[in-house]
Order: structure tokens, then sequence, then C-alpha cells
């Protein structure tokens, strides 16, 4: 008898988080007070491409889950505490606001959160799957076989470093589009200027979004750096040449060899590449806090 995955489409099952996202930001959209804002209509597309981008990272890191070897698959119970950290994060979010922010529309902010946090958990249970993989002693492993392996989940942790990317860099956004419609009701005297967001809690809330992605990408984006090392050692030895010329040859080998498996640019380099708003907070951070 087929199994209930066996039944349904995969189509249908990829498209539940986008509906269920599409749904998040009509409620959203509805209750918004700052409708009569200039600026609400770019906020509106910032929260539909958050919410309905959530769900597509959703679908995309299930996949992803979903194409990892049998035994390289976390157990349920690992999962299913990961997703049980990454929902007490965003509870505690919301908590934390909903304490400090006694404004009716106040609980829209940690929603947006929360959505995004759940869209990202498939992405974070495969990239601490893929750090746990990373641990395992491979040197008996066929060189042909440890490189498909290798650029098979350099493929993997590149879709997840930009697909959580784009959740901090939408997220990032919407906050910036509330704080400047809030500043321009302050500016019209329909809002006080002590109930806005400051700017500084963008640069914050970016800050943190990015860290959270390097925490989930870092480990095993290292240790695929490690296991490329130790092949490109295994493959283009170093030990016993003394010759000027073989040596210099052999060195380039391995250079470009790490290089064709990405261990040469280190993980900051992909967040940076993958979080587009990562280079511009910085930016703004240096702006705002360093002495002039």
């Amino acid at each position: 008898m087929a199994t209930w995955g066996e039944r349904v489409p995969v189509w249908t099952v990829s498209a539940a988080p986008v509906g269920v996202g599409f749904g998040i930001w009509v409620g959203l959209v509805a209750t918004s007070q700052y409708r009569e804002a200039d600026l609400w209509p770019v906020w509106a597309a910032l929260a539909l491409g958050l919410t309905c981008g959530a769900g597509v990272v959703f679908a995309v890191g299930a996949q992803q889950w979903r194409g990892l070897p049998e035994g390289e698959r976390r157990s349920r119970r690992e999962a299913a505490v990961i997703a049980g950290a990454v929902a007490l994060v965003a509870v505690l979010y919301g908590v934390v606001v909903a304490s400090t922010d006694a404004r009716p529309g106040a609980w829209r902010g940690p929603l947006l959160v929360g959505t995004a946090m759940l869209g990202a958990t498939p992405m974070v249970c495969v990239a601490y799957s893929i750090w746990k993989a990373t641990g395992t002693d491979r040197s008996a492993t066929a060189a042909g076989e440890l490189l498909e392996w290798l650029l098979a989940r350099r493929r993997t942790m590149r879709a997840a470093v930009t697909g959580l990317g784009a959740l901090v860099a939408l997220s990032t956004l919407a906050l910036g589009a509330v704080v400047r419609m809030q500043a321009e009701l302050v500016k019209a005297h329909t809002m006080a200027s002590a109930d806005a967001t400051p700017f500084e809690y963008v640069l914050v809330f970016g800050g943190v979004g990015s860290l959270n992605v390097a925490i989930a990408y870092a480990p095993a984006a290292t240790g695929l750096r490690r296991q490329a090392y130790l092949l490109a050692e295994r493959l283009f030895p170093l030990t016993g040449i003394d010759e000027p010329t073989q040596l210099l040859e052999r060195a380039e080998q391995r250079a470009r060899f790490e290089q064709l498996l990405g261990a040469e640019a280190g993980p900051f380099a992909d967040l940076q590449a993958g979080i587009v708003v990562l280079t511009p907070l910085l930016a703004s951070a240096v702006a705002v806090w360093l002495p002039h």
C-alpha cells in the first residue's frame, strides 16, 4: 500500500508552505494600521516576499532533507530538538516584544520573524546533518567518490546560505520600511516620537539575523573545508619533493583543487555573498556607532 507521501503529489507538499505564508500575509495586511502611509505598499510587498519566501525556503529545505542519504540524515529526535529550539526562540522573541511594546499592532513583527524562522528550520536541520557527517573519517573513501560527495554537499550548503540570507534580507528590509513609515507619521504628528522604532534597531535586528545564519552555516562549511584539505593533501602530497619546479607545480595543482572545492574562500566570504544586507549593515553600523 502506498504511503501518504507517495499518494500526495510532490508539488502539493511544496506549495503548501507557500500557501500558509500567503495566508499569514493576508492577515497582516488586513489588520495593518499603516495603510495610509506612503511607504505602506513597499512594506506590504516586502512582507509578501518574506512570508511566501519563508514557504519557499521551507519547501526547498524539506526537499534537501529528503535528498540526503539515509545514513546522513539525523534522527527524528534530533530534528525535533532543532525545531523546538527554533520555536522557543521565536516564542521568547514574541514574549519580549509583547512585554516591552504595548501598541496594538506590535504582534506583527514577532509573527513575521516567527514565520521566517519556521521557514528556515528544515535548512538548519540539513546544515546540522552535514556538519555531523563531516566529522566522519573518510580516509578510506575513494577519492572520486569523496570529491563527488564534497561537491554535492557544497551545493547544498550554498543553497542553504542563499535561502537563509534571503530571509534575513527581506525581514531586515521590511523592518526598515516600518521604521521609515513611523518616521513619516512622527513628522505628520500622528505618532509620538517615543512610540517610533529607532533606526539603530534595524542594525541590531539585521546583525542578530546574520549571526544566526552564521551559527547554522559556519560549522558545516568549516567541516567541508577540512575534508577538502584532507583530500587535497592525499591527492597532491608535498612531502618528499625537493626539486623546486616540481614542488611549485604540485603546490599550484593543490591550490587549484582547493579552489575548485571552495576551500579557499572561507565561511565569512560565503556569508557575505549569501546575505546581501551584511555588508551594508556593517557599513551602517560603522557610520552610526563609531565616533566622528
